[in-house]
């Protein structure tokens, strides 16, 4: 039994909140398949998560829902196009704008459920470039409240191998819409929790492979959302693996000192890898997490 399956087993055993697996139509009209977990009491704060690249809603099950949801958070998981179950192709996308599309059919559905509550918006390794770059330029009614990005993805520095350079130049000139280059194999680079990489390995929905195109377009992406600082005026909460092979703090530290919001916090973590959500230090992470949402709740209402 993994940690999914384990966290889903502890919920029905014990419910502290309650969990929902229904699909939501895009804002282009692709079906997402959404996950949300409700307090057993009425919630006082929502946030909507942004998966990395390959993943899916389902990993919050056991890395955020159980901690924060029980304590007044409605959260809402859905899975990017092309990912888990939801539509879309997979490895492959034709733009990056379909992914602010699924955001902004998450968060107005959020919103539509919870009026008035503060929403704010989680991502994780690539899902923070796509929610930069959604939070700079939101409109009003799918705003988030704040943006909280863990391992922040702007520069990736993971040195390819020799093979993977001249298959990606290679299917570069033969057919750049192939998911033919693995995002899996290195996985110690990112991740210190040993059981969690089993996990990885054994998920059916974990996309493991990408096309040229697809690897083209987030770079642009995360270009994209390297400029962004100084259009976030939102809170913002960065928290950092200092022990993040894929992407090093520096670049990330660089980022969050342009950013212009006067309301920001950066936290590094000095062991602790990419996957800082499910990293042995992940308690401190959710420690400080909670702490910077309990703050931003007051804030709104007005302490």
């Amino acid at each position: 039994m993994d940690l999914l399956d384990r966290a889903t087993n502890e919920l029905q055993e014990k419910p502290l909140m309650s969990e929902e697996v229904f699909s939501l139509n895009s804002e282009d009209g692709l079906k997402l398949q959404m996950r949300r977990w409700l307090p057993l009491s009425a919630p006082d704060r929502v946030i909507v998560t942004v998966h990395g690249l390959g993943g899916h809603g389902r990993f919050y099950a056991s890395s955020l829902a159980p901690y924060f949801a029980p304590t007044g958070a409605a959260i809402y998981s859905p899975d990017l196009r092309g990912h888990g179950l939801s539509e879309g192709l997979r490895g492959d996308i034709e733009s990056f704008a379909g992914y602010q599309c699924d955001v902004a059919a998450a968060v107005r559905y959020a919103k539509s459920q919870h009026p008035g509550l503060p929403l704010f918006l989680l991502a994780e390794s690539m899902g923070t470039s796509i929610a930069i770059n959604f939070a700079a330029q939101a409109a009003p009614d799918v705003r988030p409240d704040g943006l909280i990005l863990v391992a922040c993805v702007i520069a990736p520095i993971v040195t390819p191998k020799v093979d993977e350079i001249f298959r990606t130049f290679w299917y570069l000139a033969t057919d750049r819409q192939k998911p033919a280059l693995p995002i899996t194999g290195r996985e110690e680079l990112g991740i210190r929790d040993h059981e969690f990489i089993k996990v990885l390995k054994r998920d059916e929905l974990f996309n493991r492979r990408i096309s040229v195109r697809f690897l083209l377009k987030m770079t642009r992406h995360m270009q994209q959302a390297a400029r962004r600082p100084s259009t976030l005026k939102l809170p913002v909460l960065v928290l950092q693996g200092g022990c993040d092979y894929t992407v090093r703090p520096r670049p990330t530290r660089a980022f969050f000192n342009r950013i212009v919001s006067a309301d920001k916090e950066m936290h590094v973590f000095p062991k602790a890898y990419h996957a800082l959500l499910n990293d042995p230090d992940a308690p401190l992470v959710r420690e400080r997490l909670q702490r910077w949402l309990e703050r931003q709740c007051l804030t709104k209402k007005g302490f």
